[in-house]
């Protein structure tokens, strides 16, 4: 990371528009004195660190607020090497500004030979590691409070607020383990409270440990930093980082095939493009859809593949530390063959008792392989599905495929994605059904259904699918009880559009109907104009969440 500046995704980079807002905000207050603190968490390679390195790199720029880096993950061996390190890399990044070699600050026996030495705080705080260091009973909970409220007195010696970026947080928990630490995040919840000079910005890929951490009531860090989850990018910002790493834009289908495949994982997008580059460098105007199917394919089913050797990586360090290995590989191909099953379903496959199965589940959602949502389960990444259900019958490619072999393969994976979507589809059209059944009578917030003011939900007395009589229309949902509603669910990683509206309105227009479109992945701006303009009703995937979760809540609490 000390090279930070002259990372080459950095020239890549590509929107992440609102999280740097976020974090710009976040600077800010930290200006004034009011600091506010922030966990960004998502999957994996999905852009975390590459956020971090383009907001230091704004901050450097401006020249107000100092940041500082510190991967936890390859600090905290021991209470003794993470605050020699803590403070080390604060001085290195504080100080140092992040150029140069990192050794000389990573042990306070050399740090007295940095600039470090010159302030005199930074010295004050060597001087006290040498000496506790020196003795023969190390006091390691002392060795972290001196460490955790170093950045603070820094930042006042140096007449500038400080900026921490700490990677993969969650691995201050591994300090847990040693006598006299108690627990790291009471301490640093203690300290952190009592800074006015110090921002943090938390990261992890953790993700079920992350939400828990800032999300759970008993956490010691409950409520003390503003949750971002990063998302993969929108079909807009895939196209745009494709275009950058290729030189020049893919036709509008290949690159609506590229995006099916990646979800707009930037890790996967990148890696793909990288293969398409290489197999095609007459110019990325050329590249067809099936060519970008067979690119796919090779990356992610290919020993050599960058997402193959991810795939790989991500299972194994899943699974190595698991009791059950067995179950729960097989637990891990019978979803990857079939997606959203229940735990009656999934035990039944296994030919095991639910609770057993269960546990199963629930340690590999600890490890976010899978999601729990709507009472199904599911892969938290597609493409890890998709690598699972091959590799674990024995299918890979070797550098050479013959050209029926790989045609193959790609005619299977436009069908294997196709049948995702359409399950996931028929799934989420059952579920919104009984949503509105659930509703019936209820008056719950606007927000939820893109509305300013809030939504009275008719007792419907009828919910079912409806199909007109010469069979020209179908629609996932007809509620009647004098006042009529029709429902159009688009279950699928891709905003809906105008033109996706349109449709739905004329079927509500001749009904005499109020039509609403429930899309997972939301709505293209020009779709929301239309929306409001014809007062159509919108909901998308965390919308449909919340309203779920009022059906479950008692009716005679209020929903607003």
């Amino acid at each position: 990371m000390s090279n930070w500046r002259a990372n080459p995704s950095l020239e890549v980079f590509t929107n992440r528009v609102h999280e740097l807002s976020i974090l710009t905000q976040a600077a800010a207050d930290l200006e004034r004195g009011r600091p506010h603190h922030v966990a960004l968490f998502g999957l994996r390679r999905i852009g975390k660190t590459l956020l971090c390195q383009e907001h230091m790199r704004q901050l450097a720029a401006e020249g107000r607020v100092i940041p500082v880096y510190m991967n936890l993950e390859g600090i905290g061996s021991s209470p003794e090497l993470f605050a020699q390190r803590y403070v080390g890399l604060t001085c290195f990044w504080a100080i140092g500004r992040g150029e140069g070699s990192v050794e000389p600050y990573l042990r306070a026996i050399d740090l007295v030979q940095t600039p470090a030495a010159g302030i005199p705080v930074a010295l004050e705080a060597i001087r006290f590691m040498l000496d506790a260091l020196g003795r023969e009973a190390i006091d390691p909970g002392a060795l972290l409070h001196l460490a955790f409220d170093f950045p603070d007195r820094l930042a006042m010696a140096l007449g500038r607020p400080i900026m921490c970026f700490l990677d993969e947080f969650t691995e201050l928990s591994s300090l847990a383990r040693f006598p006299q630490v108690g627990n790291p995040y009471k301490l640093f919840r203690f300290i952190m409270q009592q800074h006015s000079h110090v921002g943090y910005v938390v990261t992890g890929s953790a993700i079920s440990a992350m939400e828990q951490m800032v999300r759970d009531h008993e956490s010691p860090l409950f409520l003390q930093l503003r949750a971002i989850e990063l998302p993969p990018l929108t079909a807009e910002d895939t196209q745009s980082l494709t275009a950058k790493i290729m030189g020049q834009p893919l036709n509008p289908p290949a690159q609506a095939e590229l995006y099916t495949y990646t979800n707009g994982h930037p890790f996967y997008v990148t890696a793909l493009a990288e293969r398409l580059r290489e197999l095609s460098p007459a110019g990325a105007g050329q590249i067809t859809a099936n060519q970008v199917a067979q690119a796919f394919v090779l990356e992610t089913l290919g020993a050599r593949g960058q997402i193959y050797n991810y795939c790989r990586y991500l299972y194994d360090i899943s699974l190595q530390k698991a009791r059950g290995y067995a179950a729960l590989k097989a637990l891990l191909q019978i979803l990857a063959e079939e997606d959203g099953l229940t735990l009656t379903e999934a035990a039944r496959r296994m030919h095991r008792r639910p609770s057993s199965v269960q546990d199963y589940l629930r340690w590999l959602i600890d490890v976010d392989l899978l999601v729990f949502r709507d009472q199904r389960y599911f892969y938290r990444d597609v493409v890890l599905r998709y690598w699972v259900a091959y590799i674990s019958r024995g299918i890979e490619t070797d550098g050479f495929p013959t050209t029926e072999d790989l045609q193959r393969l790609v005619a299977d994976l436009s069908e294997r994605f196709a049948r995702t979507s359409t399950q996931l589809g028929r799934a989420k059209e059952s579920e919104v059904r009984e949503l509105l059944r659930g509703l019936a009578g209820r008056t719950v917030p606007g927000s939820y259904f893109g509305q300013a003011q809030p939504v009275s939900v008719p007792s419907f007395t009828r919910v079912e699918p409806y199909r007109s009589r010469d069979g020209q229309i179908e629609i996932d949902a007809l509620a009647e009880n004098g006042e009529k509603w029709v429902v159009e669910v688009k279950w699928r990683l891709k905003r809906v559009g105008r033109s996706e509206l349109e449709p739905l309105l004329s079927v509500a227009e001749n009904l005499g109907a109020r039509a609403w479109c429930v899309s997972q992945a939301g709505f293209t701006p020009d779709a929301t104009v239309f929306a409001h303009g014809h007062a159509i009703l919108l909901s998308n995937d965390e919308d449909f969440a919340a309203l779920a979760k009022l059906v479950r809540s008692p009716v005679g609490k209020s929903s607003l």
